[in-house]
């Protein structure tokens, strides 16, 4: 069973060498930065974050973050008809939209993540979820047809100042650092975020942001979990 607190920090194994990850980050992930901050400014100019036209920027990152395999045929990723992932993403996104709208504007130093933990797990779990309307369209075998990393990742572009991204790399991260186990459920989705909180908090809120001024806390976050766990898994 998983255990909803975080485990505390076996070591500073993340935000070791902060600055040296986020320039590696930085030059290995150009790709990635250009569509976040594409995302980014064209999430500023829709008061309706579930406006098709932001949607589609949504999917158009998806697919540059490497879900593109797991959303069925690429002619239909940007469809809203019958069909396409865009309709498929539109109804998921429509069923959590009370739980999205009461996160809106919290972020992960600020958030009491007890009082909103229902929203969180109810909006991962929905996203996350196999069976008729899911994400992924691809049925691979270490996915179960479940979209947990994407899940987390449309999350972290609706919301970049309070979600995580938790890929395979800062799964490693999160399982050296804080013996969160391996795996993925909207419970360890739930726990990682209070281990980054709690790293963020420990660092120093105002330090950390320093670390890239103008870049959303979760996104510098990410890198050093990605930078982190792809160091580790190149070690081993």
């Amino acid at each position: 069973m998983d255990n909803r607190i975080c485990n505390g920090p076996k070591d500073e194994l993340i935000l070791s060498n902060a600055k040296h990850k986020i320039t590696e980050f930085d030059r290995i992930g150009l790709h990635y930065n250009l569509v976040a901050q594409a995302v980014d400014e064209e999430r500023k100019k829709h008061a309706d974050p579930f406006d098709e036209s932001f949607l589609r920027c949504i999917i158009a990152m998806l697919i540059s973050f490497d879900m593109g395999r797991m959303m069925g045929k690429v002619e239909e990723a940007y469809s809203f008809e019958e069909g396409g992932f865009g309709l498929r993403l539109k109804l998921k996104l429509e069923k959590i939209a009370p739980s999205l709208e009461r996160l809106r504007g919290l972020s992960i130093s600020d958030i009491d993540l007890k009082e909103h933990e229902r929203s969180i797990l109810r909006v991962y779990s929905e996203l996350s979820g196999d069976g008729e309307g899911a994400l992924n369209q691809r049925k691979l075998k270490e996915t179960n047809g479940r979209f947990h990393v994407g899940a987390a990742k449309t999350l972290h572009f609706l919301n970049p100042g309070l979600f995580i991204i938790v890929d395979s790399y800062a799964a490693k991260a999160f399982q050296m650092a804080h013996r969160v186990n391996p795996g993925y459920s909207s419970r360890k989705y739930l726990q990682r975020m209070e281990c980054a909180q709690s790293d963020i908090r420990n660092y120093g809120e105002s330090r950390f942001q320093e670390l890239e001024r103008g870049t959303p806390m979760t996104r510098i976050y990410d890198k050093l979990t990605f930078m982190t766990g792809k160091t580790r898994a190149q070690v081993r």
